[in-house]
């Protein structure tokens, strides 16, 4: 297994023990802190790229989107690889309309890998993290 050390400061310090002391981990439960953090901070980089807002919302039904820098750089990020155009060279063009031309006839295992994966109830499977030694 490797390990992870990483230089902080005081603030990060307090704020790393307030997050461990509210999700009811021991102080030598460090790794499974930090495994928690990136299960719910990849989560919201996800939804980011994806395009989607997070928000909370109170009891009084008032919503507050999160809002952060790094968020705003995942969504542009993605939104420029959408919008980014495509430029193919006389020849490519020439190959790929010789390659459609072609039709497509894949095997029966590659068409029911690609049904599978375009099926609208698909979802990745669950993570798992291993027992603290």
């Amino acid at each position: 297994m490797s390990r992870f050390q990483a230089l902080t400061n005081a603030v990060l310090d307090a704020e790393l023990e307030q997050l461990r002391a509210r999700l009811g981990l021991e102080p030598n439960q460090k790794a499974e802190l930090l495994r928690e953090m990136a299960a719910i901070a990849g989560w919201v980089a996800r939804q980011a790229e994806q395009g989607r807002r997070i928000e909370a919302r109170r009891a009084d039904g008032e919503v507050e989107p999160l809002a952060h820098p790094v968020l705003e750089r995942l969504r542009t990020a993605a939104e420029q690889l959408v919008s980014a155009r495509l430029a193919l060279s006389d020849a490519e063009v020439q190959r790929l309309a010789a390659v459609l031309d072609g039709g497509f006839d894949p095997p029966p295992a590659l068409r029911a890998a690609l049904a599978n994966l375009a099926r609208a109830d698909r979802r990745p499977p669950p993570l798992h993290w291993p027992p603290a030694a």
